[in-house]
């Protein structure tokens, strides 16, 4: 895959994620924040759709993938709670070089079920809204394969 980096410099305060397996990898680099529940990427050409902006999809994406990640550090999780339903909202456009946040608010984590929010934000602005029910992981890890 063809991808032009952005020059704009990542914000103070974020690490790179390690690329993980599968279908996240193609999305391009996410960076956590040191220390607070936000995933950050810098928007590539790569993402956006016909009409030049971040495809929808690449939203839900993030968010999804935000959730699984928050709840892996904050919960010390080796699989992350599988994602039962996803809402979203899609409230305003995401541009090319944009750096784009996702913030994630854990509601509940119980022995079977959690529940977070979380809001893509580009500076201030809120681009998406979402709220997702995960159900906690109790089965073997799937085989590589």
């Amino acid at each position: 895959m063809d991808t032009v980096l952005s020059a704009t410099p990542i914000p103070a305060g974020f690490s790179p994620i390690a690329a993980p397996p599968g279908f996240v990898r193609f999305c391009g680099g996410f960076h956590f924040h040191d220390e607070l529940p936000i995933i950050g990427v810098r928007i590539g050409g790569h993402l956006l759709n016909s009409v030049g902006i971040v495809h929808g999809g690449f939203l839900a994406t993030l968010a999804d993938t935000a959730f699984g990640l928050v709840f892996k550090r904050q919960f010390g999780l080796d699989v992350p709670p599988v994602t039962v339903n996803l809402n979203l909202d899609y409230l305003s456009a995401v541009r090319e070089d944009d750096w784009l946040e996702a913030h994630v608010q854990v509601l509940k984590f119980g022995s079977s079920f959690a529940n977070a929010d979380c809001q893509l934000k580009v500076g201030d602005r809120v681009v998406l809204r979402s709220s997702g029910i995960f159900t906690v992981w109790k089965g073997r890890r799937p085989m590589a394969g």
